[in-house]
């Protein structure tokens, strides 16, 4: 990214910061009900943009959301722009505690993901902002570019159907800290969706070549990741996923398994489910759940 570009970004931004502030509402183009709430974090900062937000932590150097209001036009106009934009360091951040380009070393099987994608924004300031390495995490290049770009096309295909829909993107830390450099590595990755009047639910998947993902409430994820990303949500909606579409493949891929989610977060392969209707699988299930609410407890 040009010099002039990102001074073009960085005022845009502030303008932006500006209104929310004018408001008292932060982001109030993205985030109309209030942002995703977090337990007990330190260290955050919000950072809003033209079409997403962030709540940005300097522990991990990466987000903890990423929210966006997506819409059929969006969409639409999305699907006529070529993806031509560069990466960045984040300047409003501060230096200690910014992701930078270095970190994010070739060679490493993980890739540059996007939380909020830029194949959802629908002009070229809009998608060059989500470039910025607030948005982005250290994510395993075979379901970054499969079974995660099968997950965000749906959710397009969602936006398209319902007209709008306000979905939030975030990682999970669960298991011992990794790092590429010094951003941590997240141990799975979700996108929650609510679609107005419809329901709620939640894809996630593990950060690993694992062709499969599960859909759980926005309860669980409360409960897995200590992040509520609809926090005005009414309780029925909250604890009750909605049916989700299948994640669309692209042509000539095989679609992913949809698995429990109890066995997702066992760390099992696919190769080891050979019979998860058996007895013996849901009491394993269960032990699974316990072990998790257990050693995830906040």
């Amino acid at each position: 990214m040009t010099r002039p570009l990102i001074a073009a970004v960085v005022l845009a931004l502030a303008s932006f910061t500006a209104s929310a502030r004018d408001t008292g509402q932060p982001c109030p183009h993205v985030l109309p009900t209030g942002q995703p709430t977090t337990q007990s974090v330190d260290r955050t900062q919000l950072l809003c943009y033209r079409a997403y937000a962030v709540l940005y932590s300097s522990q991990t150097r990466t987000a903890l959301w990423s929210a966006e209001r997506l819409t059929r036009e969006a969409v639409d106009a999305a699907r006529k722009l070529p993806r031509d934009s560069d990466f960045y360091e984040e300047e409003r951040l501060p230096e200690a505690d910014r992701a930078k380009l270095a970190d994010y070393r070739r060679g490493s099987g993980l890739d540059r993901g996007h939380l909020s994608p830029s194949a959802d924004f629908p002009d070229k300031a809009s998608q060059a902002e989500s470039f910025s390495l607030a948005n982005v995490i250290p994510q395993d290049r075979v379901s970054n570019r499969r079974t995660w770009s099968h997950i965000e096309t749906s959710t397009r295909r969602l936006a398209r159907q319902y007209g709008a829909i306000q979905v939030v993107t975030g990682p999970a830390f669960v298991g011992k800290p990794r790092t590429l450099g010094r951003v941590r590595i997240p141990d799975f990755v979700w996108k929650a969706i609510h679609v107005p009047g419809v329901g709620a639910a939640v894809y996630i998947v593990r950060n690993d070549a694992t062709p499969a993902y599960s859909v759980i409430s926005v309860a669980e994820l409360r409960h897995f990741s200590g992040i509520d990303p609809f926090p005005a949500l009414p309780r029925t909606m909250n604890a009750t996923a909605m049916d989700l579409p299948p994640p669309t493949p692209h042509p000539g891929e095989r679609s992913a398994r949809r698995v429990a989610f109890a066995w997702l977060a066992s760390g099992e392969s696919v190769a080891d489910s050979s019979a998860p209707d058996s007895l013996q699988h849901a009491i394993r299930d269960a032990g699974t759940i316990l072990s998790l609410a257990l050693a995830y407890a906040r």
